[in-house]
C-alpha cells in the first residue's frame, strides 16, 4: 500500500480510529484489498498509535491516505 502522508499519534489517534470505523460501517468492500483480513487486524492494532500506524500502512492506499487527510481538517 501507500506511504503515509502524515503522522498518526496521540493527538489524532481517535480521529482517524473513528474516520476507519465509519468506513467499516459504510463500504463493506473497505479496504479494497482483503477487507476481511484488514478488519480483522484492525481489532488487534487499534489499541495503541504506533501499531495502528503501522495497520494504516499496510491497508490504506495513497487515495485511502488522502480521503483521511481531507476528513481530518474538515
Amino acid at each position: 500500500m501507500a506511504k503515509r502522508s502524515f503522522e498518526i499519534d496521540a493527538s489524532n489517534f481517535e480521529a482517524v480510529k473513528a474516520y476507519i470505523l465509519r468506513q467499516f460501517t459504510q463500504r463493506s468492500w473497505w479496504p479494497a484489498e482483503g477487507p476481511e483480513q484488514a478488519k480483522e487486524q484492525f481489532k488487534t492494532m487499534q489499541s495503541d498509535p504506533q501499531r495502528f500506524a503501522q495497520w494504516c500502512e499496510t491497508w490504506l492506499d495513497s487515495g485511502q491516505w488522502r480521503q483521511l487527510k481531507k476528513a481530518l481538517r474538515s
